[in-house]
């Protein structure tokens, strides 16, 4: 949790000098702009805890900044999100994306999981839970590029694919 606020005050560094390069205020620059239609594979993840490698399988499909998604979440349970995204350039082919929503298919297991922010609140007892993060996009190409979804207890990677 101390990395994820570390990582957070680096950004709105970074953001808050790059704004003062291309003469927006910060809260344009937060704001950031429509994703582009695309899809995406995210095969592999880490658990932050423990290192433990988890097949994620997550799919997304990206339309104006709205996604819907699917992933076989750490109990092996099959998990819906449905998110509302936005991506701030940081550099060339460097973007940082950030996302909130809902899922659906964990079933209040993750009020039991350490390391999720109010877990112990209604956000995570009942069948849809709140559903957010942060993601590193590295554009390799013009249609591809690698990501990074960075959450309180998962990484996860794999590609994304520009339509």
């Amino acid at each position: 949790m101390k990395r994820l606020i570390i990582t957070t005050i680096l950004l709105f560094i970074t953001l808050s000098v790059k704004s003062q390069e291309e003469k927006k205020s910060f809260w344009q620059l937060l704001k950031g702009k429509e994703l582009e239609t695309s899809i995406k594979f995210l095969p592999i993840g880490v658990h932050t805890k423990d290192g433990s490698i988890v097949d994620t399988y997550y799919v997304g499909y990206n339309y104006k900044s709205f996604e819907i998604a699917a992933f076989k979440n750490s109990y092996e349970d099959l998990t819906i999100l449905a998110l509302y995204k936005r991506e701030i350039p940081l550099f060339k082919k460097l973007s940082f994306i950030y996302g909130l929503g809902l899922m659906y298919g964990y079933d209040g297991k993750l009020q039991n999981v350490s390391g999720i922010p109010f877990r112990n609140t209604f956000l995570y007892s009942g069948p849809i839970n709140l559903s957010g993060g942060f993601i590193l996009d590295y554009k390799t190409s013009k249609r591809f590029s690698l990501q990074i979804n960075i959450s309180p207890v998962v990484l996860v990677f794999g590609v994304r694919y520009i339509l």
